[in-house]
């Protein structure tokens, strides 16, 4: 029921307006709901540009976006790297530290001493042996002998000449503690790195005990590190070819030659 505003006299009568109930009524636009977004958000979103890939770890309320952004490597890259780096130090450390407490680290550092090494000074080293070889039984004799004759023989005569391993660029060296460090490159077994020492022992016909061997897993020349320790029997040939050149003699002692650097004087007796 509705009333009409009073008029005064003689006033017409005012109307109210007429609402026309054909036309539909315009209603006002609805609040659109909030934008829930979990995994991944690319491209256009709500009719809106987005120029950016992004990760909601969560849902996002009342339009707050949380970005979540990686930079640099991944985490499991990182660990990776790590774990191999701590590897390799460990393996390097090992490396050296297995062949020195083994051969010692003198035996290694005079196998990098320089020496000139020649076919005459193995000739010369040749002919001791063969003097010494022809001793007859209880027969004692004394003869010197330089380093670079021992090496030289080994390096152009009996390296090459052993069918096992072909040993090229051989070497020997003479040590302060009266033991023989031996070292060289064998072929048949790839080409490997070698190094071994020899103490001297008064045994007939064996002479020279093989008393520690290395080999160099680090292609690192000059310097001590990655040499890994090996058993003796790998380089057994090298002890075998080495004691044959003795035959039946049996050394008595072994002394360093006065006032000569890298020479030795050895006593033997015939057997």
């Amino acid at each position: 029921m509705s009333t009409s505003p009073p008029t005064q006299p003689g006033e017409p009568r005012r109307l109210p307006p007429r609402v026309d109930d054909t036309q539909p009524r315009l209603r006002p636009d609805p609040v659109p709901p909030a934008i829930q977004v979990g995994g991944s958000v690319s491209g256009d979103v709500a009719g809106r540009d987005v120029h950016k890939t992004t990760t909601a770890g969560r849902d996002i309320v009342g339009r707050d976006v949380v970005t979540t952004t990686n930079v640099g490597f991944p985490i499991q890259a990182v660990q990776r790297l790590v774990i191999t780096v701590g590897v390799l130090v460990f393996a390097t450390a090992f490396c050296f530290f297995s062949s020195g407490f083994v051969l010692g680290g003198a035996a290694l550092a005079a196998l990098n001493r320089p020496v000139a090494s020649s076919p005459e000074a193995a000739v010369s080293f040749g002919a001791k042996l063969n003097a010494l070889q022809q001793l007859p039984p209880g027969q004692t004799v004394s003869i010197s002998f330089t380093e670079d004759e021992i090496s030289s023989y080994f390096r152009f005569v009996l390296g090459p000449g052993m069918q096992e391993l072909d040993i090229s660029e051989g070497k020997v060296r003479l040590l302060d503690d009266g033991r023989l460090a031996v070292g060289g490159y064998a072929n048949r077994l790839g080409g490997v790195h070698f190094a071994a020492t020899f103490a001297v022992t008064d045994e007939i016909g064996q002479p020279l005990d093989l008393t520690a061997a290395a080999v160099q897993v680090l292609p690192t020349r000059g310097t001590l590190f990655g040499w890994v320790a090996v058993p003796t029997v790998a380089l057994s040939s090298v002890e075998q070819g080495l004691n044959s050149l003795f035959g039946n003699i049996q050394i008595r002692q072994i002394v360093e030659t006065p006032d000569v650097e890298h020479s030795w004087i050895v006593t033997a007796v015939g057997h």
